[in-house]
């Protein structure tokens, strides 16, 4: 989480200290013309709010790890993999804010590993997300599934029983966070970053 902290401390510090930029979203004079901007700096905002508050939280919580009450660390578990997801789509509003463009996260595999193991335990993935051809899949969280080494969940397959897949939580954290010095896709979310970084400087062109 700390590369996502420091990118966004870099986007933040370039637009707040670059007189353009901010005569470029508030100047009174090219309100008309620069209106669909200030859409944009309104998505802007509210994303760097976003990519801050969860990336704070799970610096704390990865820190702290989970309560040893098990309906606690149930809970705790979701409010980490919501708060994932979360910073997905700010880092993804924020990239399009800045770059007018979309930021393809289906080709992004370690962001799409976050998701599908939030899919995933929650029991009943969407149905447009799987093929048809998949079997029929349905999962649950027991009350001691583990913490961030690893946690373990129970699932049921047509045709394959059950079984008990274990990911290793922290590692899958970090490869999607880029600290894991993984392949390309573990160090998309630092190179969408700098690729926000660089493009906002073109705002004041």
């Amino acid at each position: 989480m700390l590369r996502i902290v420091n990118r966004r401390q870099e986007i933040y510090d370039y637009f707040h200290n670059n007189g353009d930029c901010q005569q470029f979203f508030f100047d009174a004079a090219q309100k008309e013309r620069y209106a669909a901007y200030y859409t944009r700096y309104a998505a802007y905002y509210t994303s760097m709010y976003l990519v801050q508050d969860t990336s704070e939280s799970l610096l704390a919580h990865r820190a702290r790890g989970f309560f040893s009450d098990p309906l606690a660390a149930y809970l705790e578990f979701w409010g980490v993999m919501q708060a994932l997801i979360i910073q997905q789509d700010s880092i993804s509003d924020l990239y399009e804010a800045v770059t007018s463009a979309e930021l393809d996260i289906r080709a992004l595999d370690s962001w799409q590993a976050v998701r599908t193991l939030r899919n995933a335990c929650a029991g009943h993935p969407a149905k447009r997300d799987r093929p048809k051809n998949f079997p029929v899949t349905r999962t649950f969280m027991g009350r001691r599934f583990g913490g961030y080494p690893a946690i373990t969940y129970e699932q049921w397959q047509a045709q394959g029983g059950i079984s008990h897949p274990t990911v290793k939580l922290a590692a899958l954290i970090d490869v999607y966070e880029g600290s894991g010095g993984q392949a390309s896709g573990g160090v998309a979310v630092d190179e969408g970053a700098m690729a926000t970084f660089h493009q906002a400087k073109m705002l004041d062109r």
